[in-house]
């Protein structure tokens, strides 16, 4: 019976420190942000007055340039390139247009600022000025 306490403590050590290792190169597959990829933004957002434009306000911005119903909302982190331009936090959201195509529309969180609009059929669902 102590032969066998030996081998599996060797291997539960051995496991104990390989995990560390492994949870290190997770984090580089992974794509959604992890909370110490956040502070930045957090750091900046006690730093300034920044106040974050509501969603329902971001959902009326983005449905007064397109037509179409929103099916997705969320608060994101900045892309490298958006940061760079000063911005903090971003508003992505998802449009469904009439044309059942998605759109994703990146606002800036703080003042509504179209970042990017992607997705087929974008010019289809551009509202016109006598459409607004």
């Amino acid at each position: 019976m102590n032969r066998l306490r030996i081998p599996i403590l060797g291997c539960l050590t051995a496991l104990a420190l390989a995990l560390p290792a492994s949870a290190d190169n997770h984090k580089g597959h992974d794509s959604h942000p992890w909370p110490e990829d956040w502070a930045p933004e957090f750091e900046s957002l006690t730093q300034r007055d920044l106040r974050i434009l509501p969603l329902r306000r971001a959902a009326e911005i983005v449905q007064s340039r397109f037509r179409g119903r929103l099916i997705a909302a969320r608060l994101m982190p900045p892309r490298p390139d958006e940061r760079a331009r000063g911005v903090v936090l971003v508003h992505e959201l998802r449009l469904l247009t009439p044309s059942r195509d998605v759109l994703v529309v990146r606002l800036d969180a703080h003042d509504g600022k179209f970042l990017e609009v992607a997705g087929k059929g974008l010019t289809k669902a551009r509202r016109k000025d006598e459409d607004r």
